[in-house]
């Protein structure tokens, strides 16, 4: 049986051998060039690229050889190039029969292992989490690294984003005890409550109201964080005036205004691999509604990079308080998170007023009552 497969994949190299030398007759450097690939990963991308490129597996499965050219050409591992995750691939004899790939879940355990020659931060993080633990007692179906982040497309995406692939039945669950739910599951990073050991912070995030969707850096705009740090000439964090001035700036060239929305994030975004069981995780408002409570002690102010990720300038924690501040925050406001000044007195002279219109009203008429009762005597 084995020699049987074998035959088949030397058969779909050679025909791969052959639409190989087609590739690259093709992909000449100018396109790789075109394309932001090296003159190497193009020709590897002249069989890689073709669909039905894929290796039969003992086990009756597939393996697909299939390297999408425009997702990898957009991905963070471009610049890697495809001989730093491959250095096992002797380039002088592939294609050729390598070695055997007993199953589809084996080869992903085998290549989350190069993952780690580059992430050995994420992977120390990932061995404390729930993932690693599921793996480890062999649940097929527990996520390695490219579980969640892909193979050759790898391209930045927030915490919610990644988990509700698989989790998007435990979101609905949330609603059964969290109040707000959908609220809390667009400003409460997914890994704000589920890393419970991770610190936390409040990152301010510029926001297109028109688009419905966080701010992008535009190409050939001004780099937002060159604007934060003109905007923070003492560098030491942004207070409410230098915020106000940053968004002006920020709002100068944007086609449409740009507000700001606060997020619960992680202050390292790799502490988002430690994730725990859901009995673990924090389920107690007051870690983020009450005065002094630990994410408002550290805040960012940040737009999306062009590649997805997060381009932060940090802020004082004061902004968060600051009457001067509210123009600029115009949506955020966490109940008991945050103590503006300016704010409480507003929330204290409408409760006055609401409270104080009835009293008042109920005195005025009991000290005229005996008023009215004569005058009510007299007209009869």
């Amino acid at each position: 049986m084995r020699d049987m497969v074998r035959g088949s994949v030397r058969t779909s190299l050679a025909a791969a051998m052959a639409a190989m030398a087609a590739g690259f007759a093709l992909c000449q450097p100018a396109q790789a060039q075109d394309s932001g690939l090296s003159e190497a990963d193009t020709g590897c991308l002249g069989c890689h690229s073709m669909e039905a490129l894929a290796k039969p597996l003992p086990n009756g499965e597939s393996l697909s050889l299939h390297v999408p050219a425009g997702p990898y050409a957009g991905s963070v591992h471009r610049a890697l190039g495809c001989a730093t995750c491959h250095g096992d691939i002797d380039a002088s004899v592939h294609p050729a029969p390598g070695k055997d790939i007993q199953s589809l879940r084996q080869y992903s355990l085998d290549r989350s292992q190069v993952c780690r020659m580059c992430h050995a931060g994420a992977a120390e993080h990932y061995e404390g989490s729930l993932h690693a633990t599921r793996v480890a007692a062999g649940d097929p179906i527990a996520p390695v690294c490219s579980g969640c982040h892909g193979y050759h497309s790898v391209t930045p995406r927030t915490a919610y984003e990644t988990c509700v692939r698989c989790h998007s039945a435990d979101l609905e669950a949330h609603g059964a005890w969290l109040p707000n739910a959908g609220h809390h599951q667009e400003v409460v990073s997914c890994a704000a409550c589920h890393a419970p050991e991770a610190p936390r912070m409040i990152d301010l995030r510029l926001y297109d109201g028109a688009a419905q969707r966080w701010a992008t850096q535009r190409e050939g705009a001004r780099p937002f964080q060159e604007l934060a740090a003109a905007a923070d000439a003492d560098g030491n964090g942004l207070d409410a005036t230098e915020l106000r001035n940053l968004l002006a700036e920020v709002n100068r060239d944007a086609p449409g205004p740009l507000t700001l929305r606060g997020r619960v994030e992680l202050r390292e975004d790799v502490q988002a691999h430690r994730l725990v069981a859901k009995d673990g995780a924090i389920r107690a408002c007051d870690n983020c509604h009450r005065y002094g409570s630990e994410p408002f002690q550290n805040v960012t102010v940040s737009i999306t990079g062009p590649d997805g990720r997060p381009l932060r300038h940090p802020a004082q924690t004061a902004i968060l308080g600051s009457a001067l501040a509210v123009e600029s925050l115009p949506e955020f406001y966490a109940i008991g998170g945050t103590r503006s000044g300016f704010l409480d007195l507003l929330f204290l002279l409408a409760l006055a007023g609401g409270i104080g219109a009835p009293i008042g009203h109920m005195t005025v008429k009991w000290l005229f009552r005996k008023q009215r009762a004569r005058r009510g005597q007299s007209g009869r």
